[in-house]
C-alpha cells in the first residue's frame, strides 16, 4: 500500500465518483480505478459500489475514509514541520549549560543572539556538569554543550570549539585576613582547610588538580566535600573553609568570598562548545550565532 492509493481513495470518496476525482487530481480515469482496485484488493473487501454514474462508500468505505484522512494529514503535518526545521523555522535544540562558566562571554552572548534570530526555535537548555554533558552529547540526549574539556580523548561525533581558557583561583572567606597583597605564596596557604569535590565527580580535573599541588609542593587537607562548585563556593562562604575553584567564579563572586591567586599554581582549563557532527540546519544556526 502507498500513499496514492489512500490519496485516490479519499478524492473518489469525497468528490462522489472517479470521473469528478480524475479530474481535481489530473490524473487519467484509468489509472485511478486501478488504484483503487488494488487498494481493495490488498483490503480484502470493498470500499465503493457503483450508484448510476457515480459512487458511494460501503460501510467498511466509510470506516477507512475516516482513517485514511487522519493518516494523510498526519503525513502532510509531517511534511510540514520538516520543512519548517530544514528551512530554520522552527524546532527544538537541547544545550547543555555549565552555570558557573556561562555568566560571561561567548555562551551567554550566544544566547542571545539565537534567540533574538531564531524565536521559533525552541532552545532546551540543561544545566549540566562538564562529565554529564560529555555522556548526553554521546548518547545523543543532547545537540551541544557548553563546558570545560575533560581529558585529550578525540569523540567520535563530535566536533570541539575552543571559547577561552580559565584557571584556578583560591576563594576564602572574606573575613580571613592574609598579611600581604597580591599573590599568596605556599606558606600563605599551608594547612588551610579545605573544600573540595569527590575524584568520581570530575575524574581527569581532579587529578590535574592533584599534580599541579605537586609541582607546588602543596599538600591539601580536605575538610569537606561537596559535590559541585555552587556548594563548594557556599561553605566557603560560610567559613567552613578555602577552596580551590575555577576563576571563572570571579564574574559573580559570593558576598562573603574573596578570590586570591597562588603563586606558581596554574592548572589552565579549556571552556568549549561541542556539539553533533556534523550539525544539522538548526544546530548550524546556532553554530553561527556562537561566533558572529
Amino acid at each position: 500500500m502507498e500513499l496514492r492509493h489512500l490519496r485516490y481513495f479519499v478524492a473518489v470518496a469525497e468528490h462522489g465518483g472517479i470521473r469528478h476525482a480524475a479530474e481535481r487530481l489530473h490524473v487519467a480515469q484509468p489509472a485511478i480505478t486501478r488504484q483503487i482496485k488494488d487498494l481493495e484488493a490488498e483490503l480484502g473487501f470493498s470500499l465503493l459500489v457503483r450508484k448510476g454514474r457515480g459512487v458511494v462508500l460501503t460501510d467498511a468505505g466509510r470506516t477507512y475514509l475516516g482513517h485514511a484522512r487522519g493518516i494523510l494529514a498526519a503525513v502532510d503535518e509531517a511534511a510540514r514541520s520538516a520543512r519548517r526545521i530544514a528551512e530554520g523555522r522552527g524546532g527544538r535544540l537541547a544545550i547543555g549549560l555549565l552555570e558557573n562558566a556561562a555568566w560571561f562571554g561567548a555562551a551567554p552572548e550566544a544566547l542571545n543572539r539565537f534567540a533574538r534570530r531564531h524565536a521559533e526555535i525552541v532552545l532546551d537548555i540543561q544545566p549540566l556538569s562538564s562529565v554529564a554533558q560529555l555522556a548526553a552529547l554521546e548518547d545523543g540526549r543532547l545537540d551541544g554543550g557548553f563546558l570545560y574539556r575533560q581529558d585529550d580523548r578525540q569523540r567520535s561525533g563530535l566536533a570541539v570549539r575552543n571559547l577561552r581558557q580559565d584557571n584556578v583561583m583560591l576563594a576564602a572567606p572574606r573575613d580571613l585576613v592574609f598579611d600581604h597583597d597580591g599573590d599568596l605564596a605556599l606558606e600563605d596557604i599551608d594547612g588551610l582547610p579545605l573544600v573540595g569535590f569527590p575524584r568520581e565527580r570530575a575524574p581527569a580535573y581532579y587529578d590535574r588538580m592533584q599534580t599541579a599541588f605537586e609541582r607546588i609542593g602543596f599538600v591539601p587537607y580536605y575538610a569537606q566535600l561537596a559535590e559541585n562548585e555552587t556548594t563548594i563556593l557556599s561553605l566557603v562562604s560560610a567559613g567552613v573553609g578555602c577552596a580551590f575553584v575555577n576563576s571563572a567564579n570571579r564574574a559573580r563572586p559570593p558576598r562573603n568570598v574573596q578570590f586570591r591567586s597562588v603563586q606558581g599554581l596554574s592548572l589552565p582549563i579549556d571552556f568549549l562548545f561541542i556539539h553533533r557532527d556534523p550539525p544539522g540546519t538548526l544546530l548550524s544556526l546556532f553554530v553561527a550565532a556562537l561566533f558572529n
